[in-house]
């Protein structure tokens, strides 16, 4: 550093020498040596002030970069000032896309449902979940589909055991209902038992509880909203926590056990004590006057009660390729309903096969289906189907689907599916 100042002295000098060199050619007048001192002082002085500028700059400069960088940083890692609320926010979903071939009824294609999921966990023990749904592609005034908000609830984890839900969430009823993306079950469209006897998929406003054990064993209770059903179609009962009639609330409570390595075994219970929380208009007819003429008559309120017990038993079973999945479900009503609907119930048992075909190309799995149900609907509807088809999976979250659907004393259908999760 020492030997490049001192090079540029020495050019400068010279420089200033030569010039006055030829001031003294032109002028015939030479410098004494005192003036000559001074100039090079001078110039010695201005090098010194360019220097001092020039590592002033290169300070600033830096100081600058490190701010920024600083900034950066608090940015990334969710500082006071602008807090990463992206890194504790997830986004999921699924999809499936149904072609049915039914004899006598035309053939229809479908995209049955569209969904979104977006989590946000506000700390280590509070955590948001929302599912929003399309159903049916198209949700407009004439058209098949609807927009559905089927979860959106906060759960608080107080200790690893104890756990609350408060929102609108799945009722803890069954297999499907809870867990119901298209790449988790087989066949095509959704079990029909599970379908009209639960029924899923089937959502609630309230706050459930659930504690877990250590052994794998688990209890979950709630109060919630409840059915509107009038007629005794328990599927047409479900309101979907829009602007829902709350006069009545539900009760619903499971146990669960899954201790043992590929089991999953358990019971649910859902209770109402009003699945008709409609008011019904009775128009009572006084008795005749002497003339045997009616003159007035009254017009009374009333709430016709429909008690409601709904049990069901689940168990699936996986151990390596082989799995069996199985549901008893039964409906108990009581009070204003048909008799015809007093009673509803039914099952299904499902053997299946999963294995690997190549390490590239994925699995593969074939299943059996045999249902026995019942169901109110105007009337008592009676149901007997066999299913049969096979999954393939090219990777996990990603199935194509076929099955052959045998229905006795209906027409059978053949269904193609395509779904994903992610």
């Amino acid at each position: 550093m020492k030997q490049n100042k001192l090079l540029t002295i020495a050019v400068i000098c010279g420089s200033t020498v030569a010039a006055t060199l030829n001031a003294q050619t032109s002028t015939e007048t030479m410098p004494s040596q005192a003036e000559m001192w001074r100039i090079i002082q001078s110039q010695q002085k201005q090098i010194k002030e360019l220097s001092t500028s020039t590592r002033n700059e290169l300070a600033a400069t830096r100081a600058q970069v490190e701010a920024t960088s600083l900034a950066v940083d608090e940015i990334g890692t969710g500082g006071s000032q602008m807090p990463g609320w992206w890194e504790n926010t997830s986004l999921g979903g699924y999809g499936e896309l149904h072609a049915n071939f039914k004899e006598n009824a035309d053939d229809k294609i479908d995209f049955h449902r569209f969904v979104l999921f977006v989590n946000h966990e506000y700390n280590d023990w509070i955590t948001l979940y929302s599912e929003l749904e399309l159903e049916h592609s198209l949700a407009a005034d004439g058209a098949p589909g609807e927009v559905e908000l089927e979860q959106a609830f906060v759960r608080m984890d107080w200790t690893q055991r104890f756990s609350t839900d408060v929102g609108v969430y799945l009722t803890p009823v069954g297999i499907m209902n809870e867990t119901h993306e298209p790449n988790t079950f087989y066949g095509v469209e959704r079990n029909n038992v599970e379908k009209y006897l639960i029924p899923a998929t089937w959502w609630e406003a309230g706050v459930k509880g659930t504690y877990r054990f250590d052994n794998g064993l688990s209890i979950d209770a709630g109060i919630s909203s409840g059915l509107d059903s009038n007629d005794g179609y328990i599927r047409g009962g479900r309101q979907k926590v829009a602007n829902a009639n709350f006069s009545e609330q539900a009760f619903t409570g499971r146990i669960n056990y899954s201790g043992i390595a590929g089991l999953n075994v358990g019971a649910s219970v859902f209770y109402q004590s009003d699945i008709d929380q409609t008011k019904k208009t009775t128009t009572v007819l006084n008795a005749p006057d002497a003339g045997g003429v009616v003159t007035e008559t009254d017009t009374v309120t009333q709430d016709g009660e429909t008690s409601g017990l709904l049990t069901v038993l689940h168990m699936d079973y996986k151990n390596g390729g082989f799995g069996l999945r199985g549901i008893y479900a039964e409906w108990k009503l009581s009070g204003d309903v048909d008799a015809a609907a007093e009673s509803q119930s039914g099952y299904y048992i499902e053997p299946s096969y999963r294995w690997t075909a190549s390490e590239q190309y994925g699995d593969v799995g074939v299943f059996l289906r045999f249902s026995d149900f019942e169901y109110y609907k105007s009337s008592l509807k009676e149901k007997e189907i066999t299913t049969v088809g096979v999954n393939y999976w090219p990777v996990e979250n990603v199935v194509l689907k076929a099955d052959y659907q045998n229905t006795k004393g209906d027409d059978s259908s053949i269904n193609l599916g395509f779904g994903y999760q992610f």
